[in-house]
């Protein structure tokens, strides 16, 4: 005779026994321990005891399966009631997080059972002469019953009872309501985990703005708790929106890609939601928030509801906001830099290939500005430096875009602008430089800029090759008296 295995959900009813009569007033008496989670650890104990006293058996416990491989599996002998020390077995070295390698086929198919969740009843005599009787009487076990705890799905763990000494054979009716005692620990389990996930989360709300979430699209609800929509009240509440409500807190930017990204999550296989969106707290403020959430999807039924976390990330926006400013912004004169620059010349050649509208570019570079250096020192140098960026904006338009390149250079790029547009636009600019000096210890500092520019109508022309005409326009002001404007 092999293991005596089978599917738990397909037991034969049978006429209630007196002890099948005690195992469930067993499984009673430790039931609100267990379920309520009012010393879980000692009610699952407390039950162990209970069933192991009223069954007779030797031992009763629970292995808890960390790991399991290809080749090996991992597990931990975490619960065991006995009924005489020389029947103990826990805290015993070789059951501490014990590795068993799956090499032999009995053992394979056992763990495959339980897998499945499939009870085991084994009497050791009646078995072939393999590795498992002989690994039964190792541990002078004459009779066993298993039964799987599963939780989420997942083979958990295992709950097991040993008889060292009788060959006792187990009726449908006492599996099924052992079963029911492994209901019982997976709750435990179950209400223990989410404790120390609560436990968590308490955690990360003491350390930042955090709130729980749930959405279901069936019933048109969200709800959420109060942190970040309420930061002042001290009392965290629960509060529950409509669509319609929880749209209108949403920043109207924000309210359609989230909808959006929702619905896709619901729709599809998607392990995560995460994003980023501006929601309105009930004093105004909008602020900054990440939703967050990880679900299981049951891909037999279609899911309706999804939960998470979302937190207020508003610190962290205007820091990446700051750095991203720092990144493509001139610290002195407030203008975009040179990379950022000539990425936004990028973007004008596609217009210029769908519609046939030319640009310009202009490079300006301040006449003499070493000599003013040189005689007046740095600090005002930068004082012409400020004051000529602050003419340059004066002088372009909304659409145009100003930048400082180098030292003393510049640069204009000059949207939807044909040749004779830029020319007047930019001697313009020019004139009025040479008009503003700068008053320097009632010293007047007059000084001129040279602009060389050039227009692009072919989008073939690259960035590099555009900068370079303008350049050499430049070069051509310079050599050519300064204080004008060249086109390249």
């Amino acid at each position: 005779m092999a293991i005596n295995t089978g599917d738990l959900n397909k037991l034969v009813d049978e006429k209630v026994t007196s002890l099948g009569n005690d195992i469930l007033a067993a499984i009673l008496h430790s039931a609100e321990d267990i379920i309520t989670g009012q010393g879980w650890l000692e009610g699952i104990n407390k039950l162990l005891a209970e069933l192991g006293n009223i069954t007779s058996v030797s031992r009763v416990w629970i292995f808890q399966t960390l790991d399991i491989q290809d080749s090996h599996i991992v597990q931990d002998y975490a619960f065991e009631w006995y009924s005489h020390e020389k029947y103990k077995q826990i805290g015993l070295p070789h059951f501490n997080h014990f590795k068993s390698p799956l090499i032999e086929p009995e053992y394979i198919a056992l763990i495959e059972s339980r897998k499945r969740g499939e009870y085991q009843s084994v009497v050791t005599n009646k078995l072939p002469d393999a590795w498992l009787k002989k690994h039964l009487r190792s541990q002078g076990v004459k009779a066993m019953l298993t039964i799987p705890i599963i939780i989420e799905n997942q083979w958990w763990g295992t709950l097991g009872l040993d008889d060292c000494e009788r060959e006792c054979i187990w009726t449908a009716n006492d599996i099924t309501l052992l079963r029911t005692a492994s209901y019982f620990i997976s709750s435990a389990i179950v209400r223990d985990n989410h404790r120390a996930k609560q436990n968590q989360l308490n955690i990360l709300k003491e350390n930042i703005s955090c709130s729980s979430w749930e959405m279901d699209s069936r019933r048109g609800h969200l709800w959420c708790t109060s942190e970040v929509l309420n930061p002042d009240e001290k009392l965290v509440t629960r509060q529950l929106f409509t669509f319609k409500q929880w749209l209108k807190r949403i920043h109207p930017e924000h309210r359609k890609p989230f909808l959006d990204i929702a619905k896709h999550f619901l729709k599809f296989s998607t392990p995560t939601l995460r994003y980023d969106l501006k929601i309105m707290r009930s004093d105004g403020q909008y602020r900054w928030i990440e939703i967050s959430c990880n679900a299981v999807k049951n891909e037999e039924t279609s899911n309706n509801t999804i939960a998470g976390i979302y937190w207020d990330i508003t610190k962290r926006k205007t820091d990446e906001e700051r750095l991203l400013l720092e990144a493509t912004t001139d610290s002195l004169t407030g203008l975009i830099n040179r990379r950022k620059f000539e990425s936004i010349i990028k973007t004008q050649f596609a217009p210029l290939t769908r519609h046939k509208r030319p640009f310009s570019l202009a490079i300006l570079d301040i006449d003499f500005f070493k000599k003013i250096n040189d005689r007046y020192g740095h600090s005002v140098g930068d004082h012409v430096l400020t004051q000529f960026s602050q003419t340059c904006k004066k002088n372009v338009r909304p659409t145009d875009f100003l930048a400082r390149i180098g030292g003393e250079e510049f640069a204009i790029l000059m949207p939807n602008t044909n040749q004779n547009d830029a020319q007047n636009q930019l001697e313009t600019l020019c004139r009025e430089v040479y008009q503003t000096p700068f008053i320097y210890q009632q010293e007047t500092i007059t000084y001129s800029v040279s602009i060389g520019f050039t227009v692009i109508e072919d989008a073939l022309i690259q960035a590099n090759a555009a900068f370079e005409a303008a350049d050499y326009a430049l070069y051509q002001a310079k050599h050519t008296g300064r204080n004008k404007v060249i086109l390249g």
